[in-house]
């Protein structure tokens, strides 16, 4: 037998002499550039999952805040009315003291 391969099939990759302007010889640098953007691409990717998660734990947290003191201002507001009327209250029967005494 012989080593040679048969007349109706092709030669092996490895035993085609490499030719430089031939395109369908793997490039081993191409390829791995190819994988070295790939990657950068999914760490990119991933760093900005990280980075819309972190933002929207912020606006949760802005906005919880944003809550909770605008439920401080209206308590804060109710206090300020009652302790108006609470003065009012003290001045009118401080008026009705004075009156009751002027009275005896």
């Amino acid at each position: 037998m012989s080593a040679t391969p048969a007349l109706g099939t092709a030669a092996p990759a490895a035993a085609q002499p490499f030719d430089e302007l031939n395109e369908s010889a793997a490039d081993p640098v191409a390829g791995a550039a190819e994988a070295v953007a790939k990657r950068a691409e999914l760490l990119l990717l991933a760093q900005a999952q990280r980075q819309q998660r972190a933002q929207f734990r912020l606006d949760r947290m802005r906005a919880d805040f944003n809550a909770r003191q605008e439920e401080h201002a209206e308590t804060l507001r109710e206090l300020n009315a009652l302790r108006d009327m609470a003065l009012e209250q003290a001045k009118k029967d401080d008026e009705v003291l004075k009156k009751y005494i002027a009275m005896i």
